[in-house]
């Protein structure tokens, strides 16, 4: 297999109804539990990485230690920049090595936020790159981002049918009523929306703000054309109270290695669940 970006998984996805585990990942660790937990169920991947995660390890340095997990990797794994909302910074690490890359200008104007995206699809085209856009306001804490519940709105189909049109992304993540974090209150999602907006979308539709979310809350949303989803929250509460679980079992055990080991089965445990439920495995 090998280090992909996301059209042909996606596409694959979409035409026979299932999703992709798109995780993001914080470090080495989670990164190969992640791809080891894929390569047990021989499913694809996609690993996610969060701008404030690259930027506390450097661009190059990041790469210097993804890209021999993905590389040896035993089934298809895209590399994916998550919710960049600095068009430079989004075009380096297409130079840096990602196969994908999120740009983030929901927060924007309509018109902006096409003309960026257009300018990150024109430069990773040629490169083989592939692009995510997004519309609409998805509430909660995505790394450094943050919306507030009121916050613009849903996604409207007709703002969509205009950026989809005019700037040839290759997955699109509309606002729905889906949130980033861990879910307080009623979750709200506007299924004739996501259902409306699959039916003229030109590629597959992500769905943020997968943590949390019920077992018929994704059936459902996967039935309507889902074919990315994001886990982000889970793996962060897996590998800390992981290494609290082990601390808390071991008290006197100081060694890091077999902390490490242990945390990184329970995050393993978490994408494992995830991709057996979005591919539809028994």
């Amino acid at each position: 297999m090998s280090y992909v970006n996301m059209e042909a998984i996606l596409e694959n996805a979409r035409k026979n109804h299932y999703a992709i585990g798109a995780f993001n990942i914080v470090n080495y660790l989670t990164a190969k539990a992640a791809v080891e937990a894929a390569e047990e169920l021989g499913q694809s991947i996609i690993l996610q990485t969060s701008v404030k995660t690259v930027k506390a390890f450097g661009i190059n340095e990041m790469m210097g230690f993804l890209k021999p997990i993905v590389d040896q990797a035993k089934v298809n794994v895209a590399l994916h920049l998550d919710h960049s909302t600095d068009v430079a910074f989004t075009k380096a690490c297409i130079d840096g090595g990602w196969s994908s890359v999120m740009y983030d200008g929901s927060q924007l104007p309509l018109e902006d936020n096409i003309r960026n995206t257009k300018e990150i699809v024109a430069y990773a085209k040629p490169k083989n790159v592939t692009v995510e856009g997004e519309l609409g306001a998805i509430v909660g804490v995505e790394d450094d981002i943050f919306v507030k519940e009121g916050d613009k709105a849903h996604a409207k189909p007709e703002d969509c049918r205009v950026y989809l049109e005019k700037t040839g992304i290759d997955a699109f993540a509309p606002a729905i009523g889906t949130a980033h974090g861990v879910y307080k209150g009623e979750i709200i999602i506007d299924y004739d929306l996501f259902d409306e907006i699959n039916q003229f979308s030109s590629c597959p539709l992500v769905l943020h703000g997968g943590t949390g979310l019920s077992d018929a809350m994704f059936h459902q949303l996967i039935a309507l054309g889902a074919s990315k989803v994001n886990i982000s929250t889970a793996i962060k509460i897996a590998y800390c109270q992981g290494m609290a679980i082990f601390t808390q079992m071991h008290p006197d055990q100081n060694d890091p290695l077999k902390l490490d080991a242990f945390t990184k089965e329970e995050v393993k445990k978490v994408v494992t669940n995830h991709i057996r439920f979005f591919s539809l495995m028994d």
